[in-house]
């Protein structure tokens, strides 16, 4: 009879099928532990991640009303925006010039230089945009006129709302 019994029982010295408080509590203790590191890893992952997946959509900035553009003159307008980067907000400053020939169809242009960022200025005397970095310059429309800037200025997206102006930041 002894026999039978110590076949019944396995390696460890317990009986088949029975499992003992100490092996129980290991399990236990186990699963425990499992749930308390995903508790508190998932939030910390969360929080070294931040939104780096997270796809950014760009705001509406109000210009100012319609009428404040004079005809055939860029008018520039200083806009000033609050900018989400992960857990910090900063507020941005920015200066984009609006050009109209007729007082419905509207060009937006940022006002930093395409060749290093400089920011330029309207000139009336010249009728274009300078540059005072490195003596660029662009025509009304925005074109390269003369210097070394590689392209034409940044055109922005803009809408037109209730003889509001606004313009799209990315």
């Amino acid at each position: 009879m002894e026999d039978t019994t110590r076949q019944a029982e396995d390696e460890s010295g317990e009986a088949a099928g029975v499992t003992s408080r100490r092996r129980f509590l290991g399990y236990a203790s186990g699963l425990l532990s499992g749930v308390i590191a995903a508790a508190l890893g998932l939030p910390l992952a969360r929080f070294f991640v931040g939104d780096a997946f997270a796809k950014k959509t760009p705001d509406w900035v109000r210009l100012g009303l319609v009428r404040e553009v004079p005809l055939g003159r860029p008018q520039l307008f200083r806009l000033s925006h609050r900018d989400n980067d992960g857990w910090r907000q900063l507020m941005r400053r920015q200066a984009v010039y609006v050009v109209t020939d007729d007082g419905v169809d509207f060009a937006v242009f940022s006002s930093a230089c395409t060749h290093l960022g400089c920011p330029v200025h309207w000139d009336d005397a010249e009728q274009l945009f300078l540059c005072p970095c490195h003596n660029g310059g662009f025509s009304q429309d925005g074109a390269v006129a003369k210097g070394p800037a590689p392209r034409p200025l940044d055109r922005l997206e803009h809408k037109v709302e209730a003889d509001t102006l606004y313009v799209r930041l990315a």
